[in-house]
Parts: C-alpha cells; structure tokens; sequence
C-alpha cells in the first residue's frame, strides 16, 4: 500500500493539466485564457471526505476562501470558548462542558493534546491543478503557527497531497526574549484517494504523525502575601522550570470499498494508532510536587497505547435510504513504565469485537435523519439518533463505556492508585428550533444530560501524600443546558450581528463531579463590504466574550489530568478584541488586537486556576492560495 502511496507523490505524470496547442507548443496550466482571467482557481478545486462517500452521497465542496471570522486562529477560538487551556496556544486542553465520549472501549485516558491531534477532520481532493496554500500566524509575544498544504490529481481519478503544521509558542510568563518557547510541535500527514473510472471502487488512505512538547510551569507561583493583581504583574514567577511533557502520535487509516451490486457495497477500514506520553522532570524535589513515589535524582514517567481496528461491513441504498451494518475487531495494549500489567485488576492487552450499524435518510438537501447504533459485545453500547431539518434540529444518545485506564490504573513518580471502576452511564437529549429568515437566522434550545458511575479525578486539598486522584461518583448528574443564537444581516447587508447565550444548571450533582460556569455570553458586531469589482474584500468589527465565575477544573502536570477543586474561583470577565480581515485576489490577512480590557485596567482573566489567560496582544496573520 505504502509503495502506491509513494508512487504518487513521485510521478511525473501531468495528466491533470490542460492541454492546449498553439502553434505546436504546449502551454502551461496556469496560462490565462481570451479574457484574461485566470484559468484555475477556488471552483476548480474541490475537496470532499470519506464519510460523504461512506454515506454514498459523492458531495464535495469548494475551497474556502472567505475573510468572515479569519482572525480566530486560537483553538478556543475554534471550539466556541467550551474548552479550557493553561493560558497559551498548544498547552493542555479540556472541554468546559462534558462531552460524549468518542470509543466506548478502552482508551488511554492521556487525552490533554486531543485537540491539536484531531480537530481538524481529513479532506480528501478533486483538482484541476496543484493546489497548495500556505497560512502563517505571526501572534504577538512569540506565538507563530504555519499551516502548509499540498495536493494535486496524477490522473482524474487519483489524487495525493500532504498537511503540514508547527506550532512555535514562547513562554508568556517570565519569557526571557525571542524564542524562549513554551510549545514547540510538529504535525504532518500523507493522503490519497483513488477510485475507478465507473467508481466501482474507492480507496482513502492517509498516515499522520505528532510531536507535541510542552515545557510545564505549573502556573503562577503564589505565597500568603499574593492579591489578585501579582497574577497579571511582570514579575510573576511559574511554580516549574524544568518539567516537560512529551506526546507523540502515529496513526494509520485506510478504508476501502466496492460496488457488488447497483447502489450496495463491500468495505473494509483499517486504522492503527500508537501514542506514547512521557512527564520529565530534572528537579522533582520541587515543592509543587507532592511527595515522591520513586526514588531517584530525576523524574520521568512514559506511557505507550497502541490500538489496531479492522471494520468490515456492507452498506448500500433503498430508494433515499442507507443502510449499513459492520463487524469489528480492535486490538489494544497498554504499557505503563512504571507497573508490571500482569498484576493489575484491570486487562491491559486484549481484543474487544464490535457490531453495528448505521441508517441514514435524506429527503432533500437540508432535510436528514441519521440513526447510528454500536455494541462492545457483552459489555457496552452507543445509540444515537439524530434530525437536521430548516426549522428543526435534534438528537438523542444513550451510552454506556469504559473508564480510560489512566482512571484505572496509575503509577508515577509523585502519583499511584490501582481501581475497579464501574462502566460510565450517559443519556444526552438535544433539541433546538431555528428560524431561517432572510437576513436572520435564530435558534433557541437546550441540552440535556444524564450522568451515572461518572469517573473524575477531584482535588483533596486536606490529604498529606496524594492530592490529585480519580474517583467514581456514588450518584448521579443532571445538567441542563438552554442556548440561544443569532445571526442578523441589516443596513443592505453590510453589518452582521452575531450572538449567542448558553445557560447551564446543574439540577444534581453528586460528589461535585460537574464544574462548569452558569453563563457563557458571546457577540460579535462586524461591517463587512467589497470593493473594487470583487477584488478587495473587507471585514472590520468587535467581539466580547463574557462567561461568569466558577470553580474552573485545575490540572495536575505529572498526570497530564484536569481536576475538580473547590478553592480557587476563576473570575468572571468581559474579553474584548477588535479586528480587520480583508482578502486581495488569492491572498487573506487579518489584524486583531486581542484583550482590551487587559490593556486599560492592568489585570485580566483565568482559563484554568492559577494559569493567567492570554494577557493583551497584537496578533497578524496570512495566507496565500495557489492553484498552479
């Protein structure tokens, strides 16, 4: 598979260019035609994913090359603000809210880098020319992101192309110049698709690989003496210099299918995946720490999951309607440094075996129904169904999964614990009413959510040795969660009002498992025009965040786990940024001057307790689109 991987991104067949003779001479792809407009460029290329052709579907979409919202290039920008860092772009990472799980099996529970491994969903390509972009994020105080990507067709049907990413963040407390980093990462991938001319078989295949380092500082370093203030003051000093994490991520994906008979189809998925997650420390008599486990002049605790699934199923359509079922295997094998597996209560080598099945119904293009169901056999289960239509929109899951063996099972140089913990219960009833108006779109909602046997880790702060240690509650948890949002067009269009209110209220909440804040207020105003024939694009405007005081989850470096605690309350706080996008031909730039508030009053705000949120900063940013 690999030898036709690479064949791809070696050939020198050009078949994707045009071919056009003039006077006996062959002309480049990227020549422009009698109107002197160029020949390729956003609608000639497309991309589509995997999951569109396992719906059996075949929609792809165009590349986008719009300037509305381009200056939010953070992570929490992307994810809505529902996720919790430690006050800079590629530290450790939780959803605010509780969210469904993504297995139902075991899993490792080192899940702190998720975000930066897999929020970004695969695109597969269909072009007419090499396509590439190129994105660099220049954010003030040493914070620069690139994105580079690359794709081209060999032949109609067979494209290739690769994903590139860095992220290279200083430290923003006590940074002592240029350079001096807090992150430093590196991820990139290879993928390919391929299918016959008749489309009687398709082939996805893509391998991805990540090196995410974090150098820890444990937050700000606090004495009896310290006032709300010294956490924003330059002389605020980190409670660690020499810890370090490490997580490193591999994985393979191929699937494949093909056409039997008329609409139905034969597939088969393989994914393998390793992840290694180390803690090191040079000084572990730090008193950050508590105290050790494992004796020595150093630290370092490594971790290794490795997981291979092979899925093989058959789908196809009745009339407007998918139907699928599927068999599954899944190895996994987890190591710990530290412990002898043999001797846990908990099975860290082994196979589980899936069945299940999806069905998916689409009347017309806004109008769709999805029912998926999954069963661990004689074990746990995942069923969901869902509704999209243009005034209504729902789902419904009920769940059962395993605890992640880092809940199960743990030790460390500063950390053990050994536990037998019940599977975990979820129901999640979602419900929102939409009104698609001309110039306006509303929604209003809610969210429910039922938790039993929930597995947390809980801040203790009266224990003398371990502080930090995973629990299962002995009841249940109920959230409700009512949302409203809005999008308003008015003044000929050219002004666009943004909003959106998410209330949640925790109605039971055994041992105190669920922190979240009562509020979360976004909005966005923003004026927004084309100049110049289409080639000038612009978008200028203000967007606040506000979301009210909580005990907000804290995080435990040694372990890589965000906690529940009760003593330190993130403050509520009115974020402010203001910003310029504009786009010229292929090219998009934004400005954005992040934190106002900071800047006029000297004190800002908390993501995670006693990690500072990214204080006032200037942040540029641009890419560039080619399509030759």
């Amino acid at each position: 598979m690999f030898l036709f991987f690479l064949s791809g991104l070696n050939t020198s067949v050009w078949a994707q260019d045009d071919e056009n003779e003039q006077d006996g001479k062959k002309k480049r792809a990227s020549i422009l035609d009698d109107t002197t407009k160029q020949i390729y460029g956003p609608k000639s290329t497309r991309y589509y994913t995997e999951r569109t052709i396992f719906l059996n579907r075949f929609e792809s979409s165009t590349i986008d090359t719009v300037i509305r919202n381009f200056h939010q290039f953070t992570f929490i920008n992307r994810l809505n603000h529902e996720y919790q860092d430690l006050g800079n772009i590629g530290t450790a990472m939780s959803p605010i809210y509780y969210q469904l799980p993504q297995t139902i099996g075991v899993s490792s529970g080192f899940n702190a880098y998720n975000v930066y491994w897999d929020l970004d969903t695969m695109r597969y390509f269909d072009t007419h020319s090499p396509y590439s972009n190129m994105q660099v994020i220049l954010g003030g105080k040493g914070r620069s992101i690139t994105r580079v990507v690359y794709t081209r067709n060999i032949k109609p049907n067979w494209n290739f192309g690769f994903n590139y990413v860095t992220l290279n963040i200083d430290k923003q407390i006590q940074r002592q110049g240029k350079g001096d980093r807090n992150v430093r990462s590196t991820y990139y991938d290879l993928f390919m698709t391929y299918h016959t001319k008749d489309s009687a078989y398709w082939i996805f295949a893509n391998a991805r690989r990540m090196r995410h380092t974090v150098l820890e500082n444990g937050g700000v370093q606090v004495d009896d003496t310290f006032t709300f203030s010294d956490f924003f003051s330059q002389f605020a000093q980190p409670e660690l210099t020499t810890a370090e994490t490490r997580d490193i991520r591999i994985a393979t994906h191929i699937y494949q299918q093909y056409r039997i008979w008329k609409t139905w189809q034969v597939y088969h998925q393989f994914d393998k995946q390793r992840q290694y997650n180390a803690f090191l420390e040079s000084n572990p008599t730090n008193s950050y720490y508590d105290p050790r486990i494992k004796n020595g002049t150093t630290a370092g605790d490594r971790n290794w999951f490795r997981t291979t699934r092979n899925e093989l199923g058959l789908k196809g359509n009745i009339g407007q309607v998918l139907l699928n079922g599927y068999w599954a295997t899944r190895r996994y094998e987890m190591d710990y440094e530290h412990i002898a597996e043999g001797r846990l209560p908990v099975k860290t080598k082994g196979t589980e075996y899936y069945t299940g099945g999806t069905l998916a119904y689409q009347y017309k293009k806004g109008f769709t129904f999805l029912a998926e169901a999954q069963a661990l056999l004689r074990s746990n289960y995942k069923i969901g169904v869902g509704l999209e239509t243009p005034w209504l929109e729902g789902s419904l899951v009920r769940a059962q999964y395993k605890p992640t063996f880092v809940q199960q099972a743990y030790i460390g140089e500063f950390d053990g614990w050994l536990n037998s913990f019940r599977d975990i219960e979820v129901n999640q009833l979602k419900g929102f009413a939409k009104l698609p108006l001309k110039g306006l779109k509303a929604s209003a909602g809610v969210t429910l959510t039922t938790l039993n046997n929930y597995v947390f880790f809980n801040l203790n702060e009266e224990a003398t040795k371990q502080k930090v240690l995973p629990q299962q509650s002995n009841g249940n948890q109920i959230m409700q969660s009512p949302e409203f949002r809005l999008q308003w067009q008015f003044i000929r269009k050219k002004f666009t009002l943004d909003a959106r209110a998410l209330y949640t209220s925790v109605l039971e909440n055994s041992n105190n498992a669920i922190q979240v804040p009562e509020w979360l207020l976004h909005g966005q105003l923003a004026y927004q025009n084309i100049f110049f024939d289409g080639n000038f694009d612009i978008q200028l405007g203000v967007e606040a965040r506000w979301q009210s005081a909580y005990f907000g989850n804290g995080y435990d470096v040694p372990t890589q786990q965000f906690y529940t605690q009760q003593q330190f309350r993130n403050n509520d706080y009115l974020l402010l940024d203001t910003f310029f996008n504009w786009k010229m031909k292929r090219g998009r730039i934004f400005v954005r001057y992040h934190n106002i508030l900071q800047a006029l009053q000297g004190t800002g705000y908390f993501s995670t307790p006693f990690y500072p949120a990214q204080s006032n900063v200037l942040d540029f940013g641009f890419d560039w689109s080619f399509y030759d």
